[in-house]
């Protein structure tokens, strides 16, 4: 069975990069994989209209011409068995659940993504195994060992409870969520900001990450971002999403043609139309 990329490359202590997957499309997946520039690959369920058959070919994609160099995960529209299994079984590598707030809600979480004795996933379809370059046997022995679990804290509840969280065995990426942070602060929502409330919840879940020895994960909007995140203790980290680069290098194109300036947000922001 091969081994998850970028679960060993955390294991090792080295950071681990990775790109939001936006616009749902299997070759742009493909392409993204074949390429290899980046340890892993989030298909997203939760923010993106994406169905669970286009999912399961955007990883089984990304797995498989890559030859499991690049980790397909996953992010589920909520922490609930159904979504959590089914991702899994259509060949996600890890699986990423947001809005996780209680110690309670990360032991559900590991209990639905590990087979017995320390979980009840069942073993059935052949897609997990595939995916992974084993037979059905093999991976059911090994894949507890080699599914990435990963939890979102975003809210003042979950940073509030954080160390319990990280207590929890089989956690093994606590990343925040900073848009919805900001929320949860009564803040206006971005990626990043000097914002003392925020910094300080930041900070509270680096440090417990560190001091229970799980990974410390966030997404970025740009390269920028993620090199200063990785400064601060982040080893799995976001670095934007194809739709953002899409978005942002089409809207500097057209800016150098017609003398329009950057924003001073993000191109994929903005909505310019005659009004």
């Amino acid at each position: 069975m091969r081994p998850n990329a970028t679960l060993s490359r955390l294991r090792n202590g080295e950071p681990a990069l990775g790109l939001w997957l936006q616009l749902g499309s299997i070759s742009v997946a493909r392409m993204l994989a074949a390429q290899g520039s980046y340890n892993w690959l989030l298909v997203d369920l939760e923010h993106t209209a994406t169905d669970l058959s286009t999912a399961s070919l955007m990883m089984s994609a990304i797995a498989d011409v890559s030859a499991g160099r690049v980790t397909p995960v996953a992010r589920v529209p909520a922490g609930t068995v159904f979504h959590i299994k089914q991702v899994l079984d259509a060949g996600a590598h890890g699986v990423l659940v947001p809005m996780v707030n209680t110690p309670d809600e990360a032991r559900d979480i590991v209990r639905f993504a590990r087979y017995p004795p320390v979980g009840e996933r069942g073993v059935g379809g052949f897609a997990p195994f595939v995916s992974f370059g084993a037979n059905r046997a093999e991976y059911a022995r090994e894949a507890n060992d080699q599914i990435m679990v990963a939890i979102q804290v975003e809210t003042r509840q979950g940073v509030e409870n954080i160390e319990e969280i990280a207590s929890v065995p089989g956690i093994d990426v606590i990343f925040v969520g900073p848009n919805d942070l900001h929320i949860s602060y009564g803040l206006q929502p971005r990626y990043w900001s000097a914002e003392p409330d925020f910094l300080n919840a930041v900070q509270k879940v680096v440090d417990t990450c560190k001091t229970r020895g799980v990974t410390a994960g966030i997404l970025c909007a740009d390269s920028a971002g993620a090199i200063d995140r990785l400064k601060q203790g982040f080893t799995f980290v976001g670095v934007g999403s194809d739709a953002g680069f899409l978005l942002r290098f089409a809207g500097l194109q057209a800016g150098e043609v017609t003398g329009t300036p950057e924003p001073a947000g993000m191109w994929s922001s903005v909505v310019k139309l005659d009004r």
